[in-house]
Parts: C-alpha cells; sequence; structure tokens
C-alpha cells in the first residue's frame, strides 16, 4: 500500500474515532464510575470485538470483490458517501455527556459484543476498506493491516477518552464548533481522497 493513501487513511480513522461515539462515551461513563482498573476487561473486550468486526467487514469486501469484481468501484463511492454523512453529523453534533451512556456492565463480553451492534463501527469497515485497501489488492496481508490498524486508531481514541475523559468532555463542551468543523473538514478530504 503507497504511503500517501496510508497516511490518508489514519487521518480518516482518527477524524472518526477520536469524536464522541458509542465506545467512547461509554468508556467515559464506565471509567467515570468505576475507575479506569474495573473498566479494563471493557476496553480489551471493545478492542477484540473492533479487530474482528474489521477483520469481517474487510473479508466481506474482499470476497466481493472477487465474487463480483465489478462491484468494487461501487463500493468506494459508497463508502465516500458515507464518509460525507459522517461529515455532516460530525458538523451537527453537539456536546454529550457521560450521563448519556447507558449503564452498562464493565466486562470483556459486554465490549466485545457491542462491536457487532455498533452500527458506526461496522460502516467504518465496509466503508474504509474498499475506499482506501480494496485498490491495493485483497490479500489476506492487506486485510489484517487493515483491521490491526483500525483497532490500534481507535484503541488510542478509547484510551484518551478514558483516561482523559475528565480533561477532554469540558473542553470538547467549550470548543465543539470548532472541533467538529476540523474533524469534518478532515472527513470530506478523505471522501475526495477516496473517489479519486
Amino acid at each position: 500500500m503507497p504511503f500517501n493513501i496510508y497516511i490518508s487513511f489514519m487521518m480518516y480513522v482518527c477524524a472518526v474515532t477520536f469524536m464522541p461515539g458509542p465506545n467512547n462515551i461509554l468508556l467515559l461513563s464506565a471509567v467515570g464510575q468505576s475507575g479506569f482498573k474495573k473498566c479494563v476487561s471493557l476496553l480489551l473486550g471493545i478492542w477484540s470485538g473492533l479487530l474482528t468486526v474489521m477483520m469481517i467487514a474487510g473479508g466481506f469486501c474482499a470476497v466481493l470483490d472477487r465474487v463480483i469484481p465489478s462491484a468494487a468501484p461501487y463500493l468506494k463511492y459508497v463508502g465516500a458517501a458515507y464518509i460525507l454523512y459522517l461529515a455532516w453529523i460530525t458538523l451537527k453534533r453537539k456536546p454529550v455527556s457521560g450521563d448519556q451512556a447507558a449503564d452498562a456492565p464493565i466486562t470483556f463480553r459486554y465490549g466485545f459484543l457491542l462491536q457487532f451492534l455498533n452500527v458506526k463501527v461496522i460502516m467504518l469497515g465496509l466503508a474504509a476498506f474498499p475506499g482506501y485497501f480494496l485498490p491495493c489488492g485483497s490479500s489476506f496481508g492487506n486485510i489484517l493491516l487493515f483491521a490491526v490498524t483500525m483497532t490500534v486508531c481507535c484503541g488510542l481514541g478509547n484510551l484518551l477518552w478514558a483516561f482523559f475523559g475528565s480533561v477532554i468532555n469540558p473542553f470538547y463542551d467549550r470548543h465543539f464548533r470548532v472541533i467538529n468543523i476540523v474533524m469534518a473538514l478532515l472527513l470530506i478530504y478523505c471522501a475526495v481522497r477516496i473517489v479519486l
């Protein structure tokens, strides 16, 4: 995979995974209520589930590319459209508090299974793989690189929200418009890069 495409992919992942989402809000709330140590199993479950979902998404797109090769060009447009949708949602997003996260068990199993119900995570995988990795080939190595990169970037965002939630949340609350505009512009740039 060309380095410039990989960097563009990393920008996309960071733009969408460092913003508030189901995993980050759940971690912010759980760590605030129970402390970080008690939430380690939840965090490991989220990461394991995320890695699994990304492997499935990459594999699905690779199989679809092999079975219906003419679908691949359309997948990148679907992915770009979804990224533009995320940019729009990001622009409209308002601050959320940890209280808005439902009280959930802080177990590995809960974190793992949550990823299979997390539409944001599933769509991220289905949008990113065809746009960034499929043009470079659908080998197992590319699927693994995709899944690991997504998991590491999302994991960094999760850690950021878990460790510094009390610092990030007030900052985001005060500057959410500027942050949302920057993130939305990064997403628009990524959508354009996918299509071109």
